[in-house]
């Protein structure tokens, strides 16, 4: 099953069909479908969109990467040394403040993104097999107009 491992409990039980439940449930099954893939690869989910929020180029503070990430910080700041320490992303001081610093992702990160990429993508195509093409275009268009509302 491509959206999550509850094949062999059946269908998952909704209690309704509101909004918030139907995201929540959606978002819980794409993110443990795409957690496994990864896990073949010994990456998290985290780890993974930790390396594209520093894919840009120019690094992000910590307090950037909290926001981008919806993480608290002592999660992040776990998740940033762990990727220093696999040399996936390095620190530097922030140029127009001293005080902090700017997270980058180094060329093995940047690798290594790539490959993760590659797995995430695989695993997308098949969801919209399953679904079909048009639907998850569809469903893009709308989570995308309702988080920019968001914005």
């Amino acid at each position: 099953m491509v959206l999550g491992a509850e094949a062999s409990a059946g269908p998952p039980v909704r209690v309704s069909d509101d909004l918030v439940e139907l995201l929540t449930l959606t978002q819980r099954r794409v993110a443990r479908g795409v957690a496994a893939v990864l896990a073949e690869d010994g990456a998290t989910l985290d780890g993974y969109c930790l390396l594209r929020s520093l894919a840009g180029g120019t690094g992000r503070s910590m307090g950037e990467l909290v926001a981008v990430l919806h993480l608290p910080a002592p999660t992040l700041t776990r998740l940033v040394d762990g990727a220093v320490d696999a040399a996936l992303a390095y620190r530097l001081p922030d140029p127009r403040d001293g005080r902090k610093v700017v997270v980058h992702l180094s060329e093995a990160g940047r690798l290594r993104l790539a490959r993760l990429e590659a797995l995430v993508a695989a695993h997308e195509a098949a969801l919209a097999t399953a679904l079909g093409g048009d639907r998850v275009s569809a469903l893009v268009r709308a989570l995308a107009d309702l988080a920019d509302a968001d914005a």
